[in-house]
């Protein structure tokens, strides 16, 4: 049992730590033997776990797709924060609440999603799907609810929906960057307010 455990802590470990070394450098420039050193194993104790680096980056964008819909709140709990909630509160809710999702290892492969996705199918397949349509669907969807309780006005939704979420993704980027101490993370804060305002005021 314990052998299991530990088999599976480490698995999780090489994980994380190759996911932070991915985000900071690029797959490519990453080798099985920096990740091991990151994991605190021997570079050949990878291969109980993983065949090569390339399954290492495929376990990530798995995970990735499992953990997605965390990311934001089901329709449920829409539908409770719909009725006590102004548009402002309620999309900075959405946004703050992925914070905790958009840190560690989910954070981590959104980061090499984007940066793999000029030379990795699988990675622009993943962005496109995760990171620009997905999202894009779900925002039109919740402007067009707002609009039925007419907490907003009517709106070309689509199009809206697509600049907002254009928009967080250069925020999530931000505050992903002043996570890692690459900028001051209140003066990303009030960007992120001022922006979500301004699209409140558009709506109204």
């Amino acid at each position: 049992m314990n052998k299991r455990k530990n088999g599976i802590e480490t698995y999780s470990r090489i994980l994380v730590m190759a996911s932070e070394l991915f985000a900071k450098s690029g797959f490519d420039g990453v080798s099985m033997q920096e990740i091991a050193e990151k994991a605190g194993i021997k570079e050949s104790s990878i291969y109980n776990h993983f065949t090569n680096k390339a399954e290492i980056l495929d376990s990530l964008f798995n995970r990735f797709v499992q953990e997605v819909p965390q990311s934001r709140p089901t329709q449920a709990e829409l539908n409770e924060n719909l009725k006590i909630m102004t548009p402002q509160e309620l999309l900075m809710q959405i946004l703050l609440s992925a914070s905790p999702a958009i840190g560690g290892m989910f954070a981590n492969t959104a980061m090499i999603i984007d940066l793999e996705k000029f030379k990795n199918p699988r990675a622009a397949k993943l962005y496109y799907q995760y990171i620009i349509e997905e999202p894009t669907a779900f925002y039109a969807q919740l402007f067009a609810n707002m609009a039925q309780r007419g907490m907003i006005r009517e709106f070309d939704f689509l199009l809206l929906a697509e600049q907002y979420n254009y928009t967080c993704i250069a925020l999530i980027k931000e505050y992903y960057m002043a996570k890692n101490g690459f900028s001051n993370i209140q003066t990303v804060m009030a960007k992120i307010s001022k922006s979500i305002r301004f699209y409140c005021t558009l709506m109204k």
